[in-house]
Formats: structure tokens, sequence, C-alpha cells
């Protein structure tokens, strides 16, 4: 959910709804773990801005500052079957991330394990808490549980974002978080507020047709940090390009390598990749390929072909492809279909964004994009302008090699031949 046009997981075990304290008799009334929440806010519906990832999905709790007053918000839960799972923590008035918790950094109950940090097939419970900003050490200390977030000062509303990345099913297999509230002086459970409306929905689109998007060279930069609700453990490079009916985008790169076990991401050198493809019209995303889809051999390279599904020439350039692929050469087609409708009834348009993403990208990686000694963030709007101050460390192609993707736009007989 970051504002990139400033560039935009059933259940195996239904948890107890508890009062997260010592005492099991002490069993709070309210809703299910599942009500508490927001409904799923599905990354493949098409209707979630800022071009979200088609194989993920979030939910958000909201409430103010004033109702938890000399409280603690208490999350348990139950691990999910996924790639990748966080809780994040925002203003809910601005969209600014202001804490967080991704999932190897969250510590499991007693008796239960991470499976993101080691392989477990057995049920593993975690408990967060998130606390006020004069909350005192001695009374963070009391609540026994090391998974602590903390809410700055002067934050009046407030949002938390559980995410999950390639879960199974819409839960991830388990149910969701039972959110409980403690008072910070008498160690009491309390009810949790019911959730509110947040303002996470309300992303600002505003087009603009760019002089870069009719160019033929299609370069991919680094976006700048969301200031909108941002995904935190995620950096993205990103294009954009206007495409005609009978020409072809095209595009390649070496992906991140992806750890193969749970015990290598620690030291990986990112969690998950993707390419997503989005309207610029509308900031949704369209189509998706994700690590696992593209199964690319390691330091081997990726392409994709982008064709609009009105190309009179589409079934040659698919037969093209499929040749291709069954020499071994990992091309990806995305047949784009510009009169496709969106959510709000309105056609997609041909203005195409391409957001390769990475989670938890390792920054000490030679040929990462979160590494700040390789590439640096191009502001959004005009790139290709903004680009020129430094292009060595703006183009991902000048700064990461093979590793950075850079496109170009053919004319499809070109292709063809």
């Amino acid at each position: 959910m970051k504002n990139l046009t400033a560039l935009a997981i059933t259940a195996m075990a239904c948890l107890t709804f508890c009062a997260c304290e010592k005492e099991e008799s002490n069993v709070i009334d309210g809703p299910t773990p599942k009500e508490q929440w927001g409904k799923t806010l599905l990354g493949n519906a098409g209707t979630l801005a800022a071009y979200p990832d088609l194989y993920s999905n979030y939910w958000e709790y909201t409430w103010t500052k004033e109702s938890t007053a000399g409280l603690a918000l208490c999350f348990k839960g139950e691990f999910p079957q996924a790639r990748f799972m966080s809780f994040s923590l925002y203003n809910d008035n601005n969209g600014e991330a202001i804490g967080g918790l991704a999932d190897m950094e969250i510590i499991p109950d007693a008796g239960s394990v991470n499976p993101f940090v080691v392989t477990s097939d057995k049920h593993n419970y975690f408990t967060v808490y998130v606390v006020p900003s004069d909350a005192t050490e001695a009374q963070i200390s009391a609540l026994g549980s090391k998974n602590i977030i903390r809410v700055p000062a002067g934050v009046e509303r407030l949002a938390i974002a559980e995410r999950q990345y390639m879960g199974a099913g819409e839960y991830g297999g388990v149910e969701m978080p039972a959110i409980t509230a403690v008072d910070l002086t008498t160690q009491k459970a309390q009810a949790a507020p019911l959730r509110l409306d947040s303002n996470v929905s309300n992303f600002p689109v505003n087009y603009q047709e760019q002089k870069a998007d009719f160019l033929p060279d299609v370069p991919f930069f680094l976006a700048v940090k969301g200031a909108y609700y941002p995904n935190m453990s995620t950096d993205y490079l990103f294009s954009r390009t206007v495409l005609a009916d009978d020409s072809l985008y095209t595009f390649d790169f070496i992906p991140v390598p992806m750890p193969k076990t749970v015990e290598e991401y620690k030291d990986a050198k990112a969690r998950y990749w993707s390419m997503c493809f989005g309207s610029a019209l509308d900031t949704h995303s369209y189509y998706s390929i994700n690590y696992e889809q593209a199964n690319v051999p390691e330091g081997e390279k990726c392409y994709f072909v982008v064709a609009m599904q009105q190309n009179s020439q589409l079934e040659a350039v698919k037969q093209k492809v499929s040749a291709q692929n069954a020499q071994g050469k990992n091309t990806q087609l995305i047949v784009w279909d510009r009169t496709r409708k969106s959510v709000e009834g309105k056609e997609i348009g041909n203005c195409i964004v391409t957001m390769y993403r990475n989670i938890l990208a390792n920054g000490n990686w030679e040929y990462s994009i979160a590494n700040s000694n390789k590439i640096i963030p191009t502001p959004y709007g005009n790139p290709v302008e903004r680009a020129k101050a430094d292009p060595d460390h703006m183009i991902a192609r000048r700064a990461l090699g093979e590793y950075g993707p850079q496109g170009i736009k053919v004319s499809t007989a070109d292709y063809l031949r």
C-alpha cells in the first residue's frame, strides 16, 4: 500500500478469543477475531490502489488513541502458512508508517517456534502488543512479551495492518489474530474497541501524461519510500510506458536469488520477488508473475514480453514465446487488454506501470535494489528526466547491471523477425 503515484490468507485452528492475560478462565465475550478486523483486502480483486501484488492479502484494524487511553492492545494469533507476513502500524490520519514487525522479528509464545525462522509443521502462536507512548518500562515488562510496538507521541488515530504474501487460502490457513486490551495499571483484560473505518482506501490518484511514456526505451527506477500506508519490508523498481496495439514492450533482467528453505531466510538476498503490471489511470494491478511462476534458474535471465490483446499479430507472438520457452529461454508473456473494465467501470487504458517488488531485500548484497551505495530513489513524475542528475545510480540497468531490469518497445513485425 505504498504511495507509488508519488512514483501505489480455511482455518486450521480456531483461536479462543482470549484476554491475553495469565488467567485462562478470564474470557471476554465479543466478536470473533475475523469480525474484529476489516474485510480481506485481496491483492487480486482489482480494488486496491498503489499497485498491490496479486498474491498478497491485507487486513486492517483501526482505533483512536482516546479509546485506548491507559491500555495496551493485544494481538494473539497463530503464525500463518505464507511466504511472508508482517504487522505494520500507521498514523491513520496521514498514512505514515510509525512501527511494525516483520515475520522473523516476532518472538513466538512459550512452546511455539517461529516458522519463518525454523521449519515447522505444527501450530505455532505469537502475542504482539501495541502500547501507548506514555507506557512505562515496568508496565511493558509486566505484559510478558518481547513483541512490542510503541505508538509515538502525538498520534491520535491508528491503524495496524497484517500482510500475507502467498498465503494458504484467504487467511493463511489460520484464524485471524484475536484483539483484546490490557489495562496497563492493573494488568486486567478488557474488550478492545470496535474497529473504525480506516482511511487506507482513500488513495489519491492523479494521472498525468508524461512525454517519456512514448519513448522507445523503458528504463526502471528505484521508487521512493512511500508515505501512504507503505509496506515497510518492501523495495520496488518501477517503469511506466504507453503501449500501442501494434507494438510490444519487452524487458529482461536476472532475478534476485530466492531462498529454498526457511533456514535460508535470515541470510537471503530477498524473501520474495514479483513483477506486477498496473494501470496508471487507477493504480490497480491487473497482472502479476511471482518467483515461483517464473521458475528461473538462479543466475539466469528472465524475459518479459507485454502485448496488447488488441494486437493483430498476437497469435504469432504467442507462438514465438512458446518456441522460446521450449528452448529454455524463460520468457513470460503478459497480454494486456486496454478495454478491460476496472471496478470503477472504466477502461484500464494502455499506460502500464511495471513494479519489480523485492520483500526483505538484503542491502548488503552487491546487486540488491536496497543497496544504497548502488542505486538511489528517483522521484516520480517524469523520472526519465529526473534521473539525468545521476544516471549511474538512478537507472537500474546502469546501477545494478543485468540484475536491474531494462525495457524497450519494438514493433511486432520487428520482434517476429
